[in-house]
């Protein structure tokens, strides 16, 4: 009787669908951590905008826009964020002596779309407009 080397087609099949079953299990969790740290990303950045919004303030009377911050040093115009997935802006309208919106939309198309641009103020997140995501996208 000859020795056999080597594999068998039903063993490399085997093989083959315990890859499958594996990579289905982990794909789609891989998918939520990169859209997790997406989101992280943009609270990098506004955390960043409120800090430097703050230093700005504390210079002059009333809070900047983009290019105020940016003429004081604080920050760069146009403002992205760390990981260049968002891009920040500062509306003039919501600019006031005593608060500023910040809003970051991203720049790719959208891959989470149950939660929309993120934005902040001077007290934090805002999440009671339907236009900015909920709490619950600032806690995942």
């Amino acid at each position: 009787m000859k020795h056999q080397k080597g594999f068998t087609l039903i063993e490399l099949m085997i093989v083959v669908a315990v890859i499958g079953i594996l990579a289905a299990i982990a794909y789609p969790s891989y998918l939520d951590y990169v859209v997790r740290s997406k989101r992280a990303d943009a609270m990098n950045a506004l955390a960043n905008v409120r800090i430097q919004q703050e230093k700005y303030r504390a210079n002059n009377t009333t809070f900047g826009s983009v290019a105020s911050l940016a003429a004081a040093g604080l920050i760069t115009d146009p403002l992205y964020s760390p990981e260049d997935y968002w891009t920040v802006t500062i509306p003039l309208a919501s600019i006031s002596g005593s608060d500023f919106i910040a809003v970051a939309t991203e720049k790719a198309p959208h891959d989470d779309p149950s939660c929309p641009p993120f934005a902040v103020d001077r007290n934090g997140p805002i999440t009671d407009n339907a236009s900015y995501a909920s709490s619950d996208c600032w806690e995942r």
